[in-house]
């Protein structure tokens, strides 16, 4: 399981229009309740790491900079299977009865199965971690899915009326993965930057062929890769502290900028967890960092 309180996590930076402390009244005016919305969902904010608590809210308020909650998504899925089965079932009865059964009605007994088996289907629940740091005026949402982070920032603006995007590439990301991956390092914001040998790399843009390959912990594989005109869309990255050298970061950053893997310390069993979480937030606040200067410096 991944999350700010766990061993890793992943990562979605997004800058907010306003930089600010966050009221508490107002996540639990926001908190997760079992009600129904227009689209089926239950939803709502709840205590950090906690799908269950939605009062408490204690690492909300635990630092001036950094505040910890969740994001807890219940929604119904029917089985694609039993959807395949009983359309086939309802295909053959109409058939049998003499009906033609074109596309079209294929499509309305599908939605109407669909629809009523979603309907009885248990709720099923999400959690995403958030963090937002006051100071610099960014979310931090632990998920590296654009899709599954949409509906956070939906609710963050419903309750904070604070508007926050995805911070988004500002340059050629796969050509700057070439470039880390072929240098001797590559400082950025007191740190440096070296490829661990593992990373996803595509066909080029001109290429007439498509193709996609996964390589793992092998740098000369993904330099061969690049030379016979591949391009890195994921690379797992290691961030050694200029500083102190056995500070070390490590994570995967992809070309739309999220992260995933990225890892934690482990901490004492006695430690307390507001120390922990505040230890987790700075080390996702300073590989945000990172990242936006990694583009932005790039770039210019």
């Amino acid at each position: 399981m991944s999350g700010f309180m766990s061993s890793s996590t992943a990562l979605t930076i997004c800058k907010a229009d306003s930089a600010a402390g966050l009221a508490l009244d107002a996540l639990r005016q926001h908190a997760f309740t079992p009600d129904i919305d227009a689209d089926g969902r239950r939803l709502g904010w709840v205590a950090l790491g906690d799908p269950l608590d939605t009062d408490g809210f204690e690492l909300a308020a635990v630092d001036s900079r950094y505040s910890g909650f969740s994001f807890r998504l219940d929604t119904r899925k029917a089985s694609g299977a039993v959807i395949r089965l009983q359309l086939a079932e309802a295909v053959r009865e109409e058939r049998f009865s003499g009906k033609k059964v074109g596309s079209k009605r294929k499509k309305e007994l599908k939605e109407a199965i669909t629809a009523k088996l979603t309907a009885r289907a248990e709720f099923v629940p999400s959690v995403i971690d958030c963090i937002w740091d006051a100071e610099k005026g960014r979310l931090l949402v632990g998920s590296a899915s654009a899709k599954a982070v949409q509906p956070v920032l939906d609710l963050f603006k419903t309750t904070f009326g604070i508007d926050a995007a995805p911070i988004t590439p500002a340059g050629d990301m796969p050509k700057l993965f070439a470039t880390i991956l072929r240098g001797e390092g590559y400082p950025c914001e007191g740190y440096t930057l070296h490829p661990m040998g593992s990373a996803s790399l595509a066909a080029s843009e001109q290429a007439e062929e498509k193709a996609a390959v996964a390589v793992q912990n092998s740098l000369n594989a993904v330099a061969q890769a690049l030379e016979e005109g591949m391009v890195i869309q994921k690379l797992h990255l290691v961030a050694t502290s200029d500083a102190d050298p056995d500070r070390q970061l490590e994570f995967t950053l992809d070309a739309s900028l999220a992260v995933s893997g990225l890892r934690f310390p482990k901490t004492e069993k006695d430690t307390e967890e507001d120390a922990t979480f505040l230890l987790n937030a700075d080390i996702c606040s300073r590989v945000a960092d990172m990242i936006e200067a990694l583009t932005f410096e790039y770039c210019q």
